[in-house]
């Protein structure tokens, strides 16, 4: 991929030659062996949502407007992957950048498909543009910020991860064309609200009015995206597929160190002594049982089978349902379908998903 893009770096306008730099020199750093694979997936699709938007950018029948549209996203894509590999980031703002940037770039598709309709486009540019951009301003060096501080960018990161999350679904061709308007149009609120509670400019009043008015956003955007997602009904398929999907999902999208202690009985001894540093993937054994695969802490690759009735009721007390769909998306209803199948068959419940379920079936 790196090579595609040294070719499209001689076609693309010159404001994105750096650009197009930075997003390969952040394909070279994420190859790293000490790079958690998470993080090199979400780079890696990133780059190939950013290679397709610079062929559309490059096209001379490309409207002028969609072009502008693409070339503030790109760089915004690129200059945050750019700062999430920068040494020093605390961990957690480096994984939440990247989850970002990979959430917000299908929206390159999107806005560069001439079939999108005009309102659609401007929301998803502003919804992708407003959540990229939170991650970057409150993000503080290790050591650095305050207690306060730190709160306050945890805040704008959950924030920009839940818009991120509206983003993809509203990105996605499978959505149904009034979700997509529906969803994009409150993610872009949502970011907006979110952006002005963090304006430096503004007074600690006006600030803490703003946050007020980003939390009832958000709380309005999740809920749309649960009706909008809820919609599809929960998927019919076997229990391992549902719980494949779901702990991928959940893999992906929740924080590493919780993960270690929500599962914490689950791990193999080894697994145990030396710490779990990723929690990457999981694939169907069956019915009954995941094959997990992890990146240990001294940089190893592991995998061990886990039984699904032990793996899901961990996942759900990772990921409480009041905080499902605005964590995972579409992939929320497998993890329902899982629960309410261990409900069913075995009698094991798994927190609160099985309520959500019942409400879903």
């Amino acid at each position: 991929m790196t090579a595609d893009l040294d070719r499209q770096k001689e076609q693309v306008p010159q404001e994105l030659v750096p650009s197009v730099g930075q997003l390969t020199a952040s394909l070279r750093a994420v190859q790293d062996p000490k790079t958690p694979p998470q993080e090199r997936d979400a780079v890696i699709r990133s780059a190939r949502a950013v290679s397709s938007a610079l062929k559309v950018i490059a096209d001379p029948g490309t409207p002028g407007a969609v072009r502008g549209q693409l070339t503030g996203l790109v760089k915004q894509v690129t200059s945050t992957l750019d700062a999430a590999n920068r040494p020093g980031l605390a961990p957690e703002d480096r994984r939440t950048a990247f989850f970002v940037a990979d959430r917000t770039a299908p929206a390159l598709r999107a806005i560069g498909d001439s079939r999108t309709p005009h309102g659609l486009r401007n929301d998803l540019a502003g919804a992708a543009s407003g959540a990229l951009s939170a991650v970057q301003r409150p993000a503080r060096r290790s050591g650095e910020p305050t207690q306060q501080l730190r709160q306050a960018a945890r805040q704008s990161h959950e924030a920009a991860q839940s818009v991120a999350v509206v983003v993809a679904e509203s990105s996605d061709p499978s959505t149904p064309d009034d979700g997509k308007k529906e969803l994009a149009q409150s993610a872009h609120e949502a970011s907006a609200s979110v952006n002005k509670a963090d304006d430096p400019t503004a007074s600690d009043e006006e600030r803490d009015k703003a946050r007020q008015e980003a939390d009832r956003r958000i709380d309005s955007m999740e809920r749309k995206l649960e009706e909008v997602i809820s919609a599809h009904g929960l998927p019919d398929v076997p229990l391992g597929k549902a719980a494949e999907v779901c702990t991928n999902a959940v893999f992906d999208s929740a924080p590493q160190d919780t993960l270690g202690r929500n599962l914490k009985t689950l791990l193999p001894k080894k697994w145990s002594t030396e710490g779990v540093k990723d929690f990457w993937k999981s694939k169907e054994k069956g019915n009954d049982v995941l094959d997990v695969l992890t990146q240990l802490r001294n940089d190893a690759f592991a995998d061990a089978p886990m039984e699904v009735e032990r793996l899901v009721p961990g996942l759900a007390e990772t990921v409480p349902a009041r905080e499902l769909f605005g964590t995972l998306g579409t992939p929320a209803l497998h993890c329902l379908r899982a629960a309410l199948q261990l409900d069913k068959d075995s009698g094991i419940q798994s927190g609160t998903w099985v309520k959500k379920a019942e409400e879903k079936e």
